[in-house]
């Protein structure tokens, strides 16, 4: 494939050579959430015009002209609008969250690594760190902890250091996370570098995973052969409400 390696395709990779192959080969369609999430950082960054439609539904003529009379317009429902709007208000209200939101925004890089032509797009690219903006269910310290390392952010802020061209230690590496349901909660963390240390082992363990199915151009999924089902004594270790994180549609 020509088409270079984003960190999505790699994290797919993870889940099993079908989900890679499936996420170099189709384009994902945006829910709502990603909707909104894509229009908070357009309402933060100021790269796009963003708007809400005020119909009951987003289809038929009356939604196709409203679309055609705004080519460069991302357009919600106009209570996703109102929440997106709500939602950069308090990251651009927010005193901790300011010195981590002012650089370069959302420009793409190419790069070489590992064998592998690859694209990155970091949200925000300051002097000495790099930031991503995220909208979640949660901005809870201890509760996003575990949902970052379940979306692997780690391994999203590694690749953008080596897009960067740059030592685990040379570029500052933060999440700017804004609670999706009000008030709003913002709260800024700041990636270790045994954080980021490990998000590289993921990456070069994707990557290998990636080039051996290309080159073989076998792509298996989870499991070749009948798997045993069994749970543990004391049913410990099982979450059935993990909350969801809202991504945007990845320009990665």
């Amino acid at each position: 494939m020509t088409q270079p390696v984003r960190f999505s395709h790699l994290k797919a990779y993870g889940r099993s050579a079908m989900h890679g192959l499936h996420s170099r080969t189709v384009e994902s369609e945006a829910n709502y959430a990603m909707q909104r999430g894509t229009a908070v950082h357009a309402l933060i960054f100021g790269n796009r015009v963003v708007c809400g439609y005020p119909g009951p539904v987003r289809r038929g003529k009356e939604y196709d002209r409203f679309v055609a009379e705004r080519p460069d317009c991302e357009i919600l429902t106009a209570s996703e609008f109102d929440k997106a709007r709500r939602m950069a208000d308090a990251v651009l209200s927010s005193k901790i969250a300011a010195p981590y939101i002012r650089g370069i925004t959302e420009t793409t890089i190419l790069f070489r690594w590992n064998g592998l032509d690859c694209r990155a797009t970091p949200d925000i690219r300051g002097e000495d760190f790099l930031t991503e903006l995220k909208c979640s269910s949660t901005s809870d310290p201890e509760r996003f902890q575990y949902q970052a390392i379940r979306m692997a952010y780690h391994a999203q802020m590694r690749m953008q250091q080596l897009a960067c061209h740059s030592a685990i230690d040379e570029l500052d590496c933060h999440v700017v996370c804004v609670e999706d349901a009000e008030p709003h909660p913002v709260t800024v963390f700041r990636f270790t570098d045994r954080a980021l240390e490990m998000g590289e082992r993921n990456l070069i363990l994707w990557s290998e995973r990636l080039k051996q199915c290309e080159e073989s151009n076998y792509y298996p999924s989870y499991a070749e052969c009948v798997m045993p089902l069994d749970v543990p004594e004391d049913d410990a270790g099982f979450e059935f409400n993990d909350d969801p994180v809202t991504e945007t549609i990845d320009a990665n």
